[in-house]
């Protein structure tokens, strides 16, 4: 009898669990991912609620108008609306990839993942009743986004034509977004079919190896976690073997460096230095380091939805040359533009990594301010001693090493390039990419250019970064 009294208990234990566990998920889950929830294409309660509403206003930081709905009748007496965007047609096909179109084109841009405050659905019953008395009609709300539009039309016109890619600026003190931009890019208002092409947001969603530019995070790995690294030399002889296949890790044009210092390897972006020193501190220092600036994360960010990025498709030890190639910025490596704007933004705010903020301010019909942008730390992704060695670093990279064509006059620019091996269709490819940073207390933003299929970073990438620099340091003046 005491036995199958303790049998009926464990039965019921379990009986609890198989029950409180999902509900216990799924409160999770509708905290962690309500918004995603909320907004998605396949939500048919917010469908149903955006019938008969008229869409509120979408701005960008200086007021530009981006996004509207006309409210017109027909000679049936039917209500018609007509979702119209920015007047510029190049600030309309520069910022497409933000602010989305009526045809949900663009997977979880602001018509869609905001669509909660520009169609009220967050609105309480008394405040729908009170406005349709007053007014006769239901209005949502008008979001102003913290991107500057004219600097998106600007930097879209530096991108080499016929090119796909992706640019990011953001504040890196307070994570504000001023451009967010993919390519190839499409007039929204134009009628045209938008292909698949056009509609990646490739600064979100395109995952790819970084090249030399992962080489901030082995850097800081490798100053971290190897005494005396900083005062050691390294000889390049253009190739390196690594693991029992000897797999070799080669440099960028088959260069071959010679004698060099950590500061001359990092400048001149040395894949095989910097693929010894991963193998020197091992994968668990550098994947340690990788996930402290979020590679391996889920990104679950207020305001726009990323792709996670990974340090490996798998948690198993990276030995020989895996490990080696992943300190060169090869191998599994995956990760966005975002992501990596982010990881030079962190190294020029003293090691803190902001949250990317695309929301600045949501407001009623009547005036009510419902949201005010709010800057939220991500997280630390080093210690303020070691950014303030990778500044130096990276400054070096543009004043002297593969960065030089990303200076300009008169500012303190701090950057590194890359050259992202890859294949298309069978052929080998190289991605350009920069990531850096003017180091200005007045104008504190980070830049992130990636050509695809674009070949060097320092000829293709930096140039288009150096332009930016330019405008954005008069932008503050």
């Amino acid at each position: 009898m005491k036995q199958l009294r303790k049998s009926i208990r464990v039965i019921a234990l379990v009986l609890a669990l198989m029950v409180l566990l999902p509900i216990g998920y799924g409160g999770y889950s509708l905290i962690r991912y309500g918004t995603r929830w909320r907004t998605s294409e396949y939500n048919t309660y917010l469908t149903s609620m955006k019938s008969g509403v008229t869409a509120g206003s979408i701005y960008d930081r200086n007021g530009v108008t981006l996004a509207s709905t006309t409210v017109s009748t027909d000679e049936t007496g039917e209500t018609m609306r007509t979702r119209t965007y920015a007047q510029d047609a190049s600030v309309r096909a520069a910022v497409v990839h933000v602010v989305g179109d009526t045809r949900g084109n663009v997977k979880n841009a602001a018509e869609s993942f905001m669509a909660e405050y520009l169609y009220g659905t967050n609105m309480s019953y008394a405040e729908r009743l009170k406005q349709v008395l007053s007014t006769g009609s239901l209005r949502g709300d008008d979001i102003t986004l913290t991107l500057d539009s004219s600097l998106c039309a600007y930097a879209a016109s530096l991108f080499p034509q016929d090119k796909s890619g992706a640019i990011v600026v953001m504040n890196y003190k307070t994570g504000e977004i001023y451009a967010l931009q993919s390519f190839p890019n499409y007039d929204p208002q134009s009628g045209k079919t938008v292909t698949v092409r056009q509609a990646l947001n490739r600064a979100t969603r395109w995952l790819s190896a970084p090249g030399s530019t992962f080489k901030v995070i082995t850097l800081a790995a490798a100053l971290q976690s190897l005494p005396g690294a900083a005062e050691s030399s390294y000889t390049c002889t253009g190739g390196v073997s690594f693991g029992e296949h000897q797999r070799v890790v080669t440099d960028y044009g088959a260069a071959a460096h010679g004698t060099l210092t950590l500061k001359d390897a990092f400048m001149k972006s040395c894949n095989s230095t910097f693929a010894m020193l991963a193998c020197q501190m091992g994968d668990k220092a550098l994947r340690k380091t990788a996930q402290s600036f979020g590679l391996d994360d889920a990104f679950t960010f207020r305001d726009l939805v990323v792709e996670n990025s990974a340090y490996a498709s798998s948690s198993a030890a990276l030995l020989g040359a895996d490990l080696a190639w992943t300190g060169a910025g090869q191998n599994q490596l995956a990760v966005t533009p975002l992501h990596m704007c982010m990881v030079a933004a962190a190294v020029a705010n003293d090691g803190v990594m902001m949250e990317p903020r695309l929301l600045s301010r949501v407001e009623s019909p009547s005036g009510v301010v419902r949201l005010r942008y709010s800057q939220k730390v991500y997280g630390r992704a080093m210690s303020a001693a070691t950014a303030q060695k990778l500044d130096g670093y990276m400054k070096d990279v543009v004043k002297n090493g593969t960065g030089t064509k990303a200076q300009v006059d008169g500012l303190s620019i701090a950057g590194k390039t890359g050259s992202a091996e890859s294949s298309s269709n069978g052929q080998a490819v190289t991605h350009a990419w920069f990531v850096g940073y003017l180091d200005s207390e007045t104008a504190p933003y980070a830049v992130c250019v990636m050509v695809e299929e674009g070949g060097s970073g320092g000829s293709v990438a930096a140039p288009v970064a150096a332009k930016i620099f330019e405008y954005l340091g008069r932008m503050e003046q």
